[in-house]
């Protein structure tokens, strides 16, 4: 991905759905703190917990990113090759 400056904004949404359609991990961190009830300050930091979580892909952003991108393989619709109709008249429904 990238180009000129101006797509910055579009390559950060497609390398977003890429992620999300592939799924990710993140880290969360948590911490308590002992704080004053009187002067609301806080006067000491008691525990720091950091917890992994994996966020799974994502059925329809993978979806919408294939359908973009491979269009003639992944879209909705696969078009029938068109076939020639023929109808046959009995000689009555001719002469009208």
């Amino acid at each position: 991905m990238g180009g000129k400056k101006s797509d910055a904004p579009i390559d950060r949404i497609e390398e977003a759905l890429l992620k999300r359609a592939l799924g990710f991990s993140v880290e969360e961190s948590v911490s308590e703190d002992i704080v004053d009830k009187k002067t609301g300050e806080t006067l000491e930091n008691t525990k720091r917990r950091v917890t992994r979580k994996e966020v799974p892909p994502d059925v329809r952003a993978l979806l919408f990113w294939l359908k973009n991108r491979r269009p003639g393989r992944w879209r909705d619709r696969i078009d029938a090759p068109e076939e020639k109709i023929t109808y046959d008249f009995d000689e009555d429904e001719m002469k009208l």
